[in-house]
């Protein structure tokens, strides 16, 4: 299934960089400006196709008292397919990841306008982090912030409001467990979570803008506990820093957990910076252990754009290229760089910092090609350093 997959997206981003289009749809009906869609502006109905393919290849040494381990490999790290638009006022998004022969359910919603709220319904993430919020496709490195996959910021079944205005936004829901593979069962795990955001932009001008927000969450992890650990800001390796937190566990079991979060971020022109502070306690181990992670993000423009950010959301958008290459331009160049730390000490699981070097190019508005360096090193007292060292590659696509 995913061979397929990958063969019918580079078919269509072939078609896409060419500039063909079959129709303009300014008056509605069926149109195909790089991916098919129709609409129909008297009633507002639309169906438009959407997804992503990432493409990475990494090689990361792990260096332990003299030892070395390679991690050299490949991976579609990304093959996504779905469907989004409007049926009779409500909006629907559905999409899924066809990877290792699974399909994963991503952002599955239906939102309601209720006049001075929206409601969301469905499989889509608890309202946590604006690294997270923001999509993978507008990140500016290949993986997100440590501390979202130590503290397991993801998606879940459930039901949230939002509001959003010129300088704020406001996120609050419940939510329900987590579907596994969907071709082998519908079913939920046990867990269930309680979490809201709020996000203010004091300064929103065309010279420069200011991002604040803070998030929590409540977790309850039914009978199967939790497990935190961190990969060294690639996907490629294992998960170097971990505590195990499950049933049986000699740490003892995860009952629940409070998570919090702070953020901020500035754009001024080409130049963008976004830091983020997170901190987790565990709730039924042995002295409910607590857990921080924070990073900072520098990066800038060589070619004069300026990062796209919405107030009204909180959070990062798309780049898009002054000249792309299909116009006779050279795209968007971005340099960047950031400093990450996770530190799991309380239960003697270790600290673990990584540097980042990024640069990426915009070929187009919907392509890009992303290098990644990373240098870390993992702490444990009274165990040898880790030293983790590498370069990885990202060809992206997406419609």
């Amino acid at each position: 299934m995913t061979q397929h997959l990958f063969a019918s997206t580079v078919l269509a981003a072939i078609v896409s960089a060419s500039g063909i289009s079959a129709a303009s749809a300014q008056d509605g009906g069926w149109s195909f400006d790089g991916v098919p869609g129709w609409s129909n502006p008297e009633t507002g109905n639309s169906i438009k196709l959407r997804g992503r393919i990432y493409l990475d290849t990494a090689d990361i040494d792990f260096e332990t008292g003299g030892a070395t381990t390679n991690y050299q490999d490949g991976e579609i790290r990304t093959a996504r397919l779905g469907i989004t638009g409007t049926f009779n006022s409500v909006d629907y998004t559905a999409e899924f990841d066809f990877i290792d022969e699974e399909i994963t359910a991503k952002d599955v919603v239906l939102t309601f306008d209720a006049g001075e709220v929206d409601i969301k319904l469905g499989h889509f993430k608890t309202p946590n982090s604006m690294e997270e919020q923001t999509s993978s496709r507008y990140i500016t490195f290949m993986e997100r912030g440590q501390g979202t996959d130590l503290f397991g910021l993801d998606r879940r079944v459930g039901a949230m409001v939002t509001r959003g205005g010129d300088n704020y936004s406001f996120a609050a829901g419940a939510f329900a467990g987590r579907p596994g593979d969907l071709s082998q069962t519908l079913e939920l795990d046990d867990s269930s979570a309680f979490a809201a955001r709020v996000t203010y932009t004091p300064v929103d001008t065309d010279a420069m803008t200011v991002h604040l927000g803070a998030s929590t969450r409540y977790m309850d992890y039914g009978d199967a506990g939790t497990r935190v650990r961190v990969r060294p800001n690639t996907h490629i390796t294992p998960r170097i820093v971990s505590a195990d937190f499950r049933p049986g566990s000699v740490l003892g079991e995860a009952d629940s957990s409070m998570f919090w979060g702070l953020e901020g971020a500035i754009i001024a022109g080409s130049f963008h910076g976004h830091t983020e502070f997170m901190t987790m306690d565990v709730d039924g181990p042995a002295g409910d252990p607590s857990f921080d992670s924070w990073f900072v993000n520098l990066g800038y423009f060589l070619t004069g754009e300026t990062r796209s950010y919405s107030a009204s959301s909180g959070k990062f958008g798309r780049t898009r290229p002054q000249t792309t290459l299909s116009e006779g331009g050279y795209g968007a160049v971005e340099a960047a760089v950031r400093y990450d730390v996770s530190d799991l000490d309380t239960v003697a699981a270790g600290e673990l910092t990584t540097w980042t070097l990024g640069l990426n190019w915009y070929l187009e508005d919907h392509f890009r090609i992303m290098v990644n360096y990373i240098d870390g090193e993992r702490t444990i007292a009274g165990a040898p350093d880790t030293d983790v060292t590498g370069a990885q590659i990202r060809v992206q696509w997406d419609f």
